[in-house]
């Protein structure tokens, strides 16, 4: 025969072949040889996990001729018939043109006949979801109470669309997905047996590619192999599977970040240019984004499983957004995440999202005009014009501070609002301290801390840290909320037109 494709090749023929399983595993192989085989297995899972081959290496076992035995022999005429799919006794049916009642009735009349020649009559049947209500109705007497000869074995990638009334006669198994280091394994294996030579780099960003899957994962390398010849490296792997580069997505966050909608078109023409996937350019992006949390949330920087130099442009882009911040550009973007996975025209789905989520920066721009609006009431209230800043050697801490707000506001227009309608704020040496009558308000501007001492630093000329101090409510305060006052609960309402009836914060 011609070549054959690797997932077809090295396709697991005995359970010690099966990677990732080991639960599934055991349980099959102590049923087994425990004489305790259930009528009727369903096996769910992610596709190119095991499903169907896990299927078919228990039909091998169980009527193997040596068997039943925790391992077929693969050498037996019953053993390699079902390999290749011959066996009359073992029937894999796709559910998808399987799903007319009459096909199930035209089942149910062979089981009632003895195996022509194998130990049990089986009956593989793939993508079981795709059957109708009134086939599952019609099966179901039958997977109740079988023929003691019939074994029923159902794959579904879909197990919530699966009736209940069978799922309760059936004998589930749940195949997970695999790690990132079982894949690499794999595939490590395979390039040793084809005598490949292929870049650890390389692998790992086919194995990511293949999502849990084996079966994906070996497609693209396949792939990979037919471009890149017996050396792969993670450039040729780049190359064929239309990566972007890390930088590539930092860049793209950053414009987000900025709200600069010529940017981002001009970025997705150039991925368009070479030749990018859109679907998968949006995944990686939204991968990215994640990394970005991890590092900002202080995860392990184990969990991102990167090169140093990737992990150094993860760490410089997620310096430039506070944890509030990118937790708002990742829920805009994961709301858009299903339509780009289902539209059609991928590459202006992907240009729609990314302009949504570049909105996000105008709510920063009304925050920054509403704390405006708020520091210069508070400062006619006090019916004094605004004090001239000082040079920062002089003995005037009001001018400091003012400097200081101003800075921030520039740099974080939401802080910067914050700090303005701090009830009160004084420096003590090296220490800059705001009272604020809110925890809410306090909660924020402390997340920030650390940007905002680095801002400090730079306009007092000296480290200097940020104290933040929530006072305590008079009982005549405690029911009024904060978050009334918040500059963007008090956009919508100006815009909307609404009334704030109840004010609840989410635990």
């Amino acid at each position: 025969m011609s070549y054959q494709a690797l997932a077809r090749k090295y396709r697991p023929q005995t359970f010690g072949d099966i990677v990732g399983q080991e639960t599934t595993v055991q349980t099959l192989q102590n049923a087994i040889e425990n004489d305790r085989i259930h009528h009727a297995y369903l096996f769910s899972g992610v596709r190119g996990v095991g499903k169907t081959t896990l299927a078919r290496i228990l039909a091998k076992a169980l009527n193997c001729v040596h068997g039943p035995t925790r391992e077929p022999d693969n050498t037996c005429v019953i053993c390699r018939e079902i390999t290749e799919g011959i066996d009359m006794d073992v029937r894999e049916i796709d559910a998808a043109t399987y799903t007319g009642v009459d096909n199930v009735r035209e089942l149910r009349d062979v089981t009632q006949f003895q195996p022509a020649r194998d130990r049990y009559r089986i009956f593989i049947i793939d993508e079981a979801h795709m059957l109708s209500a009134a086939s599952w109705n019609a099966l179901l007497k039958l997977i109740e109470e079988p023929p003691p000869h019939v074994v029923f074995m159902f794959a579904t990638t879909e197990f919530n669309k699966v009736p209940q009334t069978i799922i309760s006669r059936v004998q589930k198994q749940i195949l997970r997905k695999l790690t990132l280091d079982e894949i690499i394994d794999r595939l490590r294996t395979i390039c040793n047996a084809e005598k490949i030579e292929a870049e650890r780099e390389a692998l790992e960003i086919v194995a990511r590619r293949g999502e849990g899957s084996v079966r994906d994962a070996l497609s693209l390398l396949d792939q990979v192999i037919a471009f890149a010849g017996r050396a792969i490296t993670a450039a040729d792997v780049a190359t064929v599977l239309g990566l972007s580069e890390t930088t590539f997505f930092a860049r793209l966050v950053t414009l987000i970040g900025e709200g600069d909608h010529a940017g981002i078109l001009e970025a997705l023409n150039e991925a368009s240019a070479s030749g990018r996937d859109f679907k998968m350019l949006f995944r990686d992006l939204l991968n990215f984004v994640r990394n970005l949390l991890l590092v900002a949330g202080g995860a392990n920087e184990s969990m991102l499983s990167m090169s140093p130099e990737d992990l150094a442009v993860i760490r410089s882009s997620a310096e430039t957004f506070s944890y509030t911040e990118l937790l708002r550009i990742a829920n805009l973007l994961l709301r858009d995440d299903e339509t780009v996975n289902k539209a059609e025209h991928q590459r202006l789905a992907v240009e729609i999202a990314l302009l949504k989520a570049a909105t996000f920066p105008r709510l920063r721009a009304v925050e920054e005009v509403l704390a405006g609006g708020v520091a210069e009431s508070r400062s006619s209230a006090v019916a004094k014009p605004r004090p001239t800043p000082q040079p920062r050697n002089a003995a005037s801490p009001r001018a400091d501070l003012t400097d200081f707000i101003d800075a921030v506001t520039k740099a974080r227009p939401l802080i910067g609002g914050y700090l303005a309608g701090a009830k009160g704020h004084r420096r003590d040496g090296t220490r800059v301290i705001f009272t604020f009558d809110d925890r809410f308000s306090a909660d924020s501007v402390a997340e920030a801390k650390p940007a905002l001492e680095q801002i400090a630093a730079e306009v007092f000329g000296a480290p200097t840290s940020i104290e933040v101090v929530a006072a305590e409510e008079s009982p005549g305060e405690a029911t009024q909320s904060p978050l009334r006052d918040d500059p963007i609960v008090q956009a919508f309402k100006k815009h909307l037109g609404g009334e704030i009836v109840e004010t609840r914060r989410s635990k």
